[in-house]
């Protein structure tokens, strides 16, 4: 029986938060799973939302950090809390709206064993899922985790690559807005001085080793 953790980082943004957060619980069905809202020291009025939405059931477990903890080791620390029967995380942005029943039973269902799926794709070198809605095998994220030397995207980027390099999976769906869409980019502007954003591009590609991954172009739910 699969069970899915979703890991939910919030920093700020309400309105979206608040959209993202109900998406899920309104439209998450066939599939057994907890919401874990990791808030990255946001503002008074986000922690005061999440805290009613906690009280209310949507969320299951919450953790507010008395800091920022950027994306890796927010990641990491909404891991820890995961229920010792979920078989997959989710890395969910708090910037989606969820628009169908089945978001989440099409991703397990395209997620390779032991390996890793994704909503969105980034097309430029190297070639790799985007990180807003990516779906792992709890064994494989475990094993990594994400680097916390790569503060920010080139984490999720990484664990990518030592996926492929194991000799797993990664998939990622291309079209996908029937299912999900992210706004992108409502909880401030990327942290340029966060580590590891200035590595660079081809230490990034040489992590692949020539691996490459999969592309669906578009859902198919038939």
């Amino acid at each position: 029986m699969k069970k899915v953790s979703i890991i939910m980082l919030v920093h700020n943004a309400p309105e979206y938060v608040k959209l993202a957060i109900d998406s899920v619980v309104e439209h998450t069905k066939g599939v057994d799973y907890e919401l874990i809202v990791v808030d990255n020291h946001s503002h008074f009025p986000t922690r005061l939302l999440l805290k009613k939405m906690k009280k209310e059931g949507k969320i299951h477990k919450l953790l507010l950090s008395r800091k920022n903890l950027l994306f890796a080791k927010g990641n990491n620390a909404g891991s820890l809390l995961a229920d010792e029967e979920s078989t997959h995380y989710l890395l969910l942005n708090s910037d989606v709206e969820i628009r169908s029943d089945r978001w989440l039973e099409y991703l397990l269902e395209l997620c390779p064993e032991g390996g890793i799926s994704s909503y969105g794709m980034v097309d430029h070198a190297p070639v790799r899922a985007d990180g807003y809605a990516m779906l792992l095998d709890r064994a494989l994220y475990d094993t990594y985790m994400l680097d916390g030397n790569y503060e920010w995207f080139w984490s999720v980027t990484k664990i990518q690559a030592q996926a492929l390099c194991a000799g797993k999976r990664v998939v990622a769906v291309r079209e996908h807005e029937d299912m999900l869409h992210h706004f992108g980019g409502k909880s401030g502007m990327v942290p340029r001085n966060a580590s590891g954003m200035r590595e660079k591009e081809e230490v990034i590609i040489g992590w692949f080793e020539n691996h490459q991954i999969e592309i669906v172009e578009r859902v198919n739910t038939k």
